[in-house]
C-alpha cells in the first residue's frame, strides 16, 4: 500500500481533537482533566530534526497537556521517559520565542492493561522535577464495553462522551501486544459501522493514536486510507493541502534567508582564516559556534577551489 501523504497526519490529528475536545477524561480516571482545544504541535528545534507531538492539547483551564500512552514502566525506561523532558524544553522554548506567558503544563501517560500501577509519580533529578499524571486502563471491563459499543452501534445510535473516549482506548484494555493487535482490528471494524460518519472518524482516528506503539504501519496507513475515503476528511485535506502550499512558499523564503546568511558567514570566515586567525579567535569575533568554525576551516582547507555555497552544502551533508 502506498505511503498515506502526511497531510493525511495532520487531517487524523484533527479529527482526533474533536474527539476530545470539552470532553472529561474521567473514563480514564481523570475527571479533573478536562481538555479545551489542541495546541499547535510542530516544536522548531536547534538541531536538524523535529519534533513532532500529536498529543498536546490546551485544558479549560488554559494550561497544557501532553497526553501520551505506555505499555511498560520500570525504572530501566525512565532513561526513555527523560524524553518527556525534551519535549517540554522545545514546548517552553516556542513560548518564550513569542514572548508568550508560559502555561503549567501536565504529563498525562495512559497506561495499557499491561500497568496496573508505577512506584513514583514524582521523579527528583536534582535540578528539575519530573511529575507524571498517570492514567490506569486495568480496571476496564474490555468485553462488556466492546460487547455494549456494538449494541449501540448496530442500532444505530450515536455513542455518548464517555463511549467514544471507551472505544478509542478500548485496544489498550488487554495485556500484549498481540492481544493488542487483534482488538485494534475489531475496534477498527466496529468503528466503521458508526452511522455519524464525523463521529465515525473521530473514533478511527483516535483509536490509531492511542494505539500507534502496538499496530503496524501497513495496518496503520489502511485505518487512515478509511478516514481519507469519507468526504468530510477529504475536504479538510483539500483545505489543509491548500494551506501547505502556501505555508511552504513562506518556508522556501525563509530557508532561502537561511541559507544566505549561512554564506556569508562562511566569506567572513575564509577571510579571516586567510589572515591567519585562529578558529576560537574567529568564532568569538563572528559570534560563531567554535566547532562550526573548525568545521568550515577543515573543508576550505581540503577543498580550496570550492566557492562558499559548495562550502556551505557540505557543511550540511
Amino acid at each position: 500500500m502506498s505511503e498515506i501523504a502526511y497531510q493525511n497526519k495532520d487531517v487524523t490529528l484533527k479529527f482526533l481533537t474533536e474527539a476530545l475536545k470539552h470532553k472529561s477524561l474521567g473514563v480514564y480516571g481523570l475527571p479533573h482533566i478536562r481538555i479545551r482545544d489542541a495546541q499547535p504541535t510542530n516544536l522548531p528545534a536547534i538541531e536538524a530534526n523535529e519534533l513532532r507531538l500529536d498529543n498536546l492539547f490546551i485544558l479549560e483551564d488554559n494550561s497544557l497537556a501532553l497526553i501520551d500512552y505506555e505499555s511498560t514502566f520500570t525504572m530501566e525506561d525512565v532513561v526513555k521517559y527523560v524524553k518527556y523532558v525534551n519535549y517540554v524544553a522545545r514546548i517552553l522554548k516556542r513560548f518564550c520565542r513569542e514572548n508568550a506567558e508560559i502555561p503549567a503544563l501536565h504529563l498525562i501517560i495512559i497506561f495499557s492493561a499491561d500497568i496496573q500501577s508505577i512506584k513514583m509519580e514524582v521523579y527528583d533529578f536534582g535540578c528539575m522535577k519530573l511529575c507524571i499524571k498517570p492514567a490506569f486502563l486495568t480496571g476496564m471491563d474490555t468485553e462488556h464495553i466492546y460487547n455494549r459499543l456494538k449494541a449501540k452501534i448496530s442500532s444505530g445510535e450515536i455513542l455518548n462522551d464517555e463511549e467514544l473516549l471507551e472505544i478509542i482506548v478500548l485496544p489498550l484494555t488487554v495485556k500484549g501486544k498481540k492481544p493488542k493487535q487483534e482488538l485494534v482490528k475489531n475496534t477498527v471494524e466496529l468503528a466503521k459501522r458508526i452511522a455519524d460518519e464525523n463521529q465515525m472518524i473521530q473514533a478511527l482516528a483516535g483509536i490509531i493514536t492511542f494505539a500507534d506503539k502496538v499496530i503496524d504501519k501497513e495496518y496503520a496507513d489502511y485505518v487512515k486510507g478509511v478516514i481519507m475515503m469519507t468526504k468530510v476528511a477529504q475536504l479538510i485535506f483539500d483545505e489543509g493541502l491548500e494551506k501547505g502550499i502556501e505555508q511552504g512558499i513562506e518556508k522556501g523564503i525563509d530557508q532561502g534567508i537561511e541559507r544566505g546568511r549561512a554564506v556569508e558567514a562562511i566569506r567572513c570566515i575564509r577571510i579571516k582564516m586567510n589572515k591567519g586567525y585562529e578558529s576560537a579567535v574567529i568564532a568569538d569575533l563572528l559570534e560563531q559556534r567554535v566547532d562550526y568554525v573548525e568545521k568550515v576551516c577543515r573543508l576550505i582547507r581540503a577543498n580550496p577551489k570550492d566557492t562558499d555555497a559548495e562550502i556551505d552544502q557540505k557543511c550540511r551533508g
